[in-house]
């Protein structure tokens, strides 16, 4: 009974916070969407979440579907990369110049969730002031 279009309107539920946008999120009307969320609660005997004024509230069983939600439409998507790389035989280079080094606070993790993504794509980093930033991107070689 439980199918991944439930997962993901568990998710867009919990990140908007409010049913209508959720709907949205999930290209659904508001309707739909609430009729989705009672036939899994009537199939399954138990309430999800509870509406408030400030928005919505999961039950502890709307808790464990939405931490199986964020689990499966994770693995989900690094299956589909996975696949997409495999069709495409994806592989090469992304080389970043940069001359700010606060910028490494926010580069790091994303460098770091980059190459979880696309472990086959090589990623150069170069920072520093540099005269002429458009030549070391066309370099070859590796500059640290």
């Amino acid at each position: 009974m439980l199918e991944i279009r439930h997962l993901k309107s568990m998710l867009a539920i919990a990140d908007t916070g409010k049913l209508a946008h959720a709907a949205e999120r999930v290209f659904l009307t508001q309707s739909a969407l609430s009729h989705q969320i009672r036939v899994l609660e009537t199939h399954y005997d138990i309430t999800l979440f509870q509406r408030t004024a400030h928005g919505i509230r999961f039950t502890p069983a709307g808790e464990r579907l939405l931490a199986l939600a964020r689990e499966v439409l994770e693995s989900l998507g690094k299956a589909e990369r996975d696949l997409i790389r495999l069709k495409s035989d994806q592989s090469g280079e992304l080389r970043l110049v940069l001359e700010c080094h606060t910028c490494f606070d926010w580069l790091t993790p994303v460098m770091d969730a980059f190459r979880r993504a696309w472990p086959e794509v090589e990623l150069d980093l170069v920072a520093g002031f540099h005269s002429d930033p458009w030549h070391l991107l066309h370099e070859a070689r590796p500059i640290w």
